[in-house]
């Protein structure tokens, strides 16, 4: 069943190469607040209609439309991420400041548990008419994730990390042996801890990876949690 949550994804992904190239133009520009708010609007998009599909469908990526209601998405998806993470990353901080490795641990700790329920809580709040409320439903979303199986889940999950992992070394290897036989050089780490950056390099680089591979993933990954969510609502 993950297998084929994965297979669904993949394909799901490619299945609108025009939408893909939006995307990765709005993740090539996403340090701006305007472009990073429509990225996470579509992709909003992309797990409410995940949760409304079937896996080995044959749902094809949302269109670009409705800007004004893109844009509200986009916010909601943003505030569901950043209360999840905003407790983990006060620890966080308070580790580095006081030097301890203990709230570090425990910073990180949070960060992962509380990331399995933001991973669900995208979907739970886009299966619920798109309530902000029901996204900090945690013993609603919990008892979706003990439907799902908490394993089964949890290896889910770490699926999606290795795959981002796997593709981002690949990408960097296959580009870093393009520019080796080309000479550029992305970057050189000089004896003495100091960088020397080509900047071609780094701009094509940059390039590849925020316009083709980010968006690819980005839709990738909220399909997933789309689909997984089906399993347990």
């Amino acid at each position: 069943m993950i297998l084929d949550i994965y297979k669904d994804s993949f394909e799901f992904s490619s299945r609108k190469v025009m939408n893909l190239i939006i995307l990765g133009v709005l993740s090539l520009f996403n340090i701006l607040i305007i472009p990073l708010v429509f990225f996470y609007g579509y992709n909003y998009r992309v797990v409410k209609l995940s949760t409304q599909g079937m896996i080995n469908g044959d749902d094809v990526p949302p269109d670009f439309d409705d800007f004004k209601r893109m844009f509200i998405e986009g916010l909601k998806y943003i505030v569901v991420e950043f209360v999840y993470l905003i407790i983990p990353l006060i620890i966080l901080v308070a580790s580095v400041f006081y030097r301890s490795a203990i709230l570090l641990f425990i910073a990180l700790l949070l960060m992962v548990i509380l990331q399995l329920f933001a991973l669900l809580a995208i979907p739970h709040m886009a299966a619920n008419d798109d309530s902000l409320k029901s996204a900090f439903a945690l013993s609603e979303i919990n008892g979706i994730m003990a439907s799902i199986g908490y394993g089964r889940y949890i290896l889910t999950y770490i699926g999606i990390v290795l795959i981002y992992i796997v593709i981002l070394m690949i990408v960097t290897i296959v580009l870093s042996i393009i520019f080796g036989l080309l000479g550029i050089a992305t970057s050189f780490i000089s004896l003495n801890g100091v960088g020397a950056v080509n900047l071609i390099g780094t701009i094509i680089f940059n390039f590849v990876l925020f316009f083709l591979v980010t968006p690819y993933l980005t839709m990738f990954r909220n399909r997933c949690i789309g689909l997984i969510y089906n399993l347990g609502s």
